[in-house]
């Protein structure tokens, strides 16, 4: 497997975790949905160029596509409006644990199912074993110590 394959959703983590903790500072001075808004906002008009100078289909045919599929916004939207509330009252660590454990339970049915037209990889014993390593792990991490207020909670 390339290394780049692992490497790129690695740092796709990385970068949630930065945003949750950045829009969850913001969402405490202009309020979580402004946050969110703000972001889709952001990333809408930088999309935008993106697609203009370096989009290779075509995106009218977005009118063309199964509602299902138009769905995918939806999550988005969820995310990015759940996260700037949550993260400020429970921590990022543990809400992006929680994160980790909504989409390992979404994954391994997804794949077992190759729902939403994706291969299909059975659910078998490795898996298990994985999944329970995985939340093994998560657990230690939630137990971990408890929160204390910031000293500064805003960038110098």
């Amino acid at each position: 497997m390339d290394l780049i394959y692992l490497l790129l959703p690695l740092i796709a983590g990385m970068g949630l975790s930065i945003q949750s903790a950045i829009n969850g500072t913001l969402g405490g001075k202009i309020g979580s949905l402004e946050s969110a808004f703000l972001t889709f906002f952001t990333g809408a008009i930088l999309l935008t160029i993106v697609v203009i100078f370096f989009g290779q289909g075509n995106i009218l045919d977005v009118v063309h596509a199964p509602f299902s599929e138009l769905l995918a916004a939806v999550f988005g939207v969820l995310f990015l409006s759940i996260m700037p509330f949550v993260a400020p009252r429970i921590g990022v660590t543990n809400a992006m644990i929680m994160v980790i454990i909504g989409q390992l339970l979404a994954s391994v049915t997804i794949d077992h199912f190759g729902l939403f037209g994706t291969v299909q990889i059975p659910f078998d014993l490795q898996r298990m074993i994985g999944v329970a390593l995985l939340i093994t792990a998560v657990y230690f991490i939630f137990k971990g110590p408890r929160k204390t207020p910031a000293k500064n909670s805003s960038p110098t």
